[in-house]
């Protein structure tokens, strides 16, 4: 399957999932007051925060703490990551990389009417010291779909970004 392939089928997925739960029948619930959604998106902002501080550290379980129990992760150029175990495994390489690391911006969040789902997109810059000894910053751009959890906490239900550059 080809990048263009998988970038198709994860928004439409992601269109599905998430029109899905931003449609609704006022018959059938009440909307949900506009505080409520403040303060979910207030929420995600701080663990979205929090996330990166846990990237910036190299904290490794920190950092997959951010994810759903079936979380995915969709990291430029490697396959689709889907247990806890390969989030592990793959942040632990990534944070192996010589250089300062990550810095990330968030620059919309979402909240569905339902507060069940939102959205964050943002961009990221990676900054690893090369075998020159020089640094390199790859910069990205990524979004993250967040469920609301059965304790009201918010997690990534899917994560994904990609380089700016070819």
């Amino acid at each position: 399957m080809t990048p263009t392939h998988a970038f198709l089928i994860f928004s439409l997925f992601f269109a599905a999932v998430f029109g899905s739960s931003c449609a609704r029948n006022e018959n059938d619930r009440s909307r949900e007051p506009a505080a409520d959604l403040h303060s979910a998106e207030s929420a995600i902002r701080a663990a979205s925060d929090d996330w990166g501080k846990a990237m910036t550290a190299r904290d490794v379980e920190k950092t997959i703490s951010f994810y759903a129990k079936d979380g995915s992760y969709f990291p430029n150029r490697h396959p689709v990551i889907r247990s806890k175990d390969e989030l592990r495994k793959f942040w632990a390489q990534l944070f192996a990389m010589p250089g300062p690391g990550f810095t990330c911006d968030t620059t919309r969040v979402e909240v569905a009417r339902s507060g069940e789902l939102a959205y964050e997109t943002g961009t990221c810059e990676l900054t690893t010291t090369g075998s020159n000894g020089k640094p390199r910053t790859e910069k990205q751009k990524y979004i993250v779909v967040w469920k609301r959890q059965n304790d009201g906490a918010w997690k990534a239900a899917a994560d994904i970004d990609n380089t700016d550059e070819g």
